[in-house]
């Protein structure tokens, strides 16, 4: 009698032991929305990157002029400052006064006890006594030497700073006059206007810079020729 076995009394089939993976390649997504075309968006970027460059090149040359802008002030106010002006020329010449020299050096050196003049005119030191403006007299001891108006002086005053023009002297030998006979000490740091009677007349600012020993002093004076 043939016995007849089901399925589920027949042995286990075997494990593959290369299992294969049959799942299907999925496709690739398609996006479902609108389309934009190739090449668009690298215009834009191409077109903004010529925009910052030609807006970096303006900035560029616009920093360019200020640097040189500003050199050029510079430099211009430097050659102001560097170029001898008289002070207050301007003001000076507006009022009848054109100057004749600016800040000249005069030096006195005599010994104890003496006299020298000085012609502001031209400027000279050890000028003559006739016409001269100012006699220089040199002491002995401790005692300073001073200055007198010559006979070629047609005024004078002793005034506190050189910062005056020659307006500035007429209304200090107007009004504060160094009356005759008087004597002015010499002292680093004194201030003269004086009114010189030549033709044409000086407005005369001199001031003593140093004063030695034995009668030896030095001073610089500013003139302006006075308008007839």
């Amino acid at each position: 009698m043939s016995t007849f076995r089901g399925t589920h009394n027949l042995p286990p089939r075997p494990r593959d032991p290369y299992p294969v993976n049959r799942a299907e390649p999925a496709e690739p997504a398609i996006s479902d929305g609108p389309t934009e075309r190739i090449g668009g968006r690298t215009g834009r970027r191409a077109g903004m990157a010529f925009l910052a460059t030609v807006v970096a090149l303006f900035a560029l040359n616009v920093a360019v002029v200020a640097i040189f802008v500003g050199w050029r002030a510079s430099n211009l106010a430097r050659a102001a400052l560097d170029r001898p002006v008289p002070a207050a020329a301007g003001p000076a010449e507006r009022e009848g006064f054109a100057v004749s020299y600016a800040q000249e050096p005069l030096r006195v050196q005599v010994g104890c006890s003496a006299v020298i003049f000085l012609d502001l005119d031209e400027p000279r030191s050890n000028a003559a006594e006739k016409g001269s403006d100012l006699r220089y007299d040199s002491r002995c001891g401790d005692q300073p030497p001073s200055l007198v108006l010559g006979s070629g002086a047609a005024g004078g005053s002793q005034v506190m700073s050189m910062d005056l023009d020659a307006a500035g002297c007429a209304r200090a030998i107007r009004t504060s006059p160094i009356g005759p006979g008087a004597s002015v000490p010499v002292r680093k740091g004194t201030v003269l206007c004086v009114l010189t009677a030549a033709t044409p007349a000086r407005m005369v600012l001199i001031e003593i810079t140093d004063v030695g020993k034995t009668g030896t002093a030095g001073m610089r004076a500013t003139s302006w020729k006075v308008a007839a």
